[in-house]
């Protein structure tokens, strides 16, 4: 297994300026969502752009054979006018070589030709676009993955996990629908000045009474654009209270089903549905608000100037009738503006969400390791002496409790209990041995080394939890999650260290059985012993079991400490129980924890259970 370290720029070494929405315009909040998507891939969105143009433009230019085909071909009667924009002349001048017979179709089939290219320009943009912003939806979820992964856990353990499943999932989508329509918002922006380009050639002073007439349309609605932004950050709120309904009927699955509890439940997750779906229609119903709006509005000026241009204009029918077909394209087209930003509008407050949840989480990452190339697995960290804290002290950011930690020295290769009551403190001890919390003043030393300086050491440590987390998957699967490719003696090995080898091989399928979400196929004691097996695989330095076995049976317990008594002086064991009595014989010494307070590492004489305080170790 190759493992990599990949480094995160932080927004200010990524050109970006710090995130601070709340002192930011509208404009400014457009500008930043744009950055983000240009700096993803700058050629592709550049390409976006330039097809484009190129679509708008032969649209354009078809709009403008449209002149020749009806003036000169003899629809209208009459022959090229000296009005008519170049290419309109330019076709007249190349039709008059042509026999009369051939006109006709020599235009219709370059007019087919055209739309030929247009569509096959249209057809290649549309594709781009749509990998593009899939693959800018998957850039955003894989960033703010990769940054949770980096992140302190005592940043993550604030938060509840609903709040990050909601950014990943339906924030990011919704970034994803945003990004859609700004790249319509490209094509609109390529094609208006191609159709005011075509309309100014043919009518000056109708195409501006139309363009007047459209920036008052979007004058007077401009105030929808406050009630899409109300509306995004009630939608992220209510998809955020969706997702933590889910998790915590899920979470509580069986107790629920036990209590007889799911009438309750099912009417609390209506009632967060039934409020997403409210804010899904007012959103709907601010959009359809706006359009219908527009629709009525580009039909009065459509016949108003219709009206200038056959009464006072006076233009030519060929004209009129070109310059009815831009407007009857170019009015709706200030209606999909609209429409477009009220939806880049809408998603603003999704993307702001994903926005600080990165720039939080960077700002809390750990340490980096040092990257590793392609070639054999980095070797496992070894612990040779001990672990030490000196005078350590941590307090958790939403605890009450302060652990103190005056001096503790834990030797290498030795198993040690640490006991104490629940809530003293023994896992938020645990927490800084493995280097998952830092202490707020101390130090904690791996043979005499800061672990800071070892950025490495969670490598070498495997972890025991008392729920053990058991993959929908294979007994396989369970085993190298985590612990990247083995073969199967290196598998057979960790299985029959962990005492699980032989009710694998009992299984259907052996290593290949399905064990179910969170392994219901297995009993209690099977999940603890492959959770043990999945550690030992990777040839930990240090094994830590939190409770592991306090929630089995005598039998599955016995089961897992004769494992543990075979591991003896192969590896540091450090094992929170409560029923530390009947470990004794197992154990070379005792950490006491008492309401915060952790007292110094006690060996422990097997041969009468005498217990000999020890005050320190090397190097205290």
């Amino acid at each position: 297994m190759i493992h990599v370290c990949i480094s995160r720029e932080t927004p200010r070494a990524r050109g970006a300026r710090p995130w601070h929405p709340e002192s930011m315009n509208d404009t400014d909040r457009l500008k930043s969502f744009f950055s983000e998507f240009w700096r993803f891939d700058r050629r592709a969105v550049a390409l976006a752009f330039g097809l484009n143009l190129m679509a708008a433009a032969l649209e354009g230019l078809g709009l403008m054979l449209l002149l020749p085909l009806l003036d000169l071909a003899g629809v209208l009667g009459a022959g090229p006018n000296a009005a008519a924009p170049a290419p309109a002349r330019l076709a007249g001048q190349l039709l008059d070589r042509l026999p009369p017979d051939a006109r006709l179709l020599s235009m219709l089939g370059a007019f087919v030709a055209l739309i030929a290219v247009q569509s096959s320009i249209g057809l290649l943009r549309d594709r781009r676009s749509l990998a593009l912003q899939l693959r800018f939806v998957d850039h955003l979820r894989d960033s703010l993955f990769g940054a949770l992964a980096r992140c302190r856990w005592s940043f993550l353990s604030q938060h509840h996990s609903s709040e990050y499943i909601s950014v990943l999932s339906t924030d990011v989508q919704r970034v994803g629908q945003g990004t859609y329509f700004l790249l319509q918002l490209f094509t609109q922006f390529a094609l208006f000045p191609i159709y005011l380009l075509v309309a100014l050639r043919l009518s000056a002073p109708v195409t501006g009474l139309a363009v007047l007439t459209g920036a008052a349309l979007w004058w007077l609605l401009r105030k929808s654009r406050e009630a899409a932004q109300r509306g995004g950050v009630a939608l992220s709120q209510a998809n955020q209270a969706m997702f933590n309904d889910i998790q915590e009927f899920l979470g509580a699955l069986k107790l629920i089903k036990i209590h007889g509890e799911e009438a309750g439940y099912q009417r609390q997750f209506r009632r967060a549905i039934q409020h997403l779906r409210a804010q899904q229609l007012a959103f709907n119903a601010v959009r359809t608000r706006s359009q219908r709006g527009y629709r009525i509005g580009s039909a009065v000026v459509l016949a108003g100037l219709t009206y200038v241009a056959l009464t006072l204009a006076r233009l030519p029918a060929a004209h009129l009738l070109v310059l009815i077909a831009i407007f009857a394209r170019m009015l709706p087209q200030i209606s999909q503006v609209h429409t477009g930003f009220q939806q880049l509008w809408h998603m603003m407050p999704a993307f702001e969400n994903w926005r600080r949840w990165l720039d939080q989480c960077e700002a809390h990452a750990e340490p980096a390791e040092p990257a590793a190339g392609v070639g054999p697995e980095p070797v496992a960290p070894i612990l040779r002496e001990g672990l030490a804290l000196e005078e350590v002290t941590y307090r958790h950011p939403r605890g009450t409790q302060t652990l103190r930690v005056p001096r503790l020295w834990i030797p290498a290769r030795a198993t040690t209990a640490i006991i104490g009551p629940t809530g003293c403190g023994k896992t938020t001890l645990l927490d800084l041995l493995t280097g998952l919390n830092r202490p707020d003043a101390g130090h904690v030393l791996v043979d005499g080394a800061p672990l800071t300086q070892r950025p490495d050491w969670r490598r070498g440590v495997a972890y025991v939890p008392q729920e053990s987390s058991i993959l929908d998957g294979t007994v396989r699967e369970n085993l190298t999650w985590g612990a990247g490719a083995s073969d199967d003696p290196a598998i057979m090995a960790a299985l029959a260290r962990a005492a699980a080898a032989d009710f694998v091989n009992r299984l259907p399928q052996g290593l290949e059985t399905r064990v179910g979400e969170r392994g219901v196929r297995l009993s209690g004691g099977e999940k603890q012993r492959l959770a043990l097996a999945r550690a030992l695989l990777r040839r930990p330095a240090l094994l830590v079991l939190d409770e592991a076995t306090s929630a089995l049976d005598r039998d599955n317990q016995q089961i897992i400490l004769e494992a543990l008594r075979a591991l003896h002086g192969r590896m540091t064991v450090l094992i929170v129980t409560h029923r530390y009595q009947e470990i004794l014989d197992l154990v070379d010494g005792i950490v006491r924890v008492r309401a915060g307070w952790v007292e110094g590492w006690e060996p422990v004489n097997p041969s009468h259970g005498a217990i000999t305080r020890v005050r320190g170790g090397p190097g205290l």
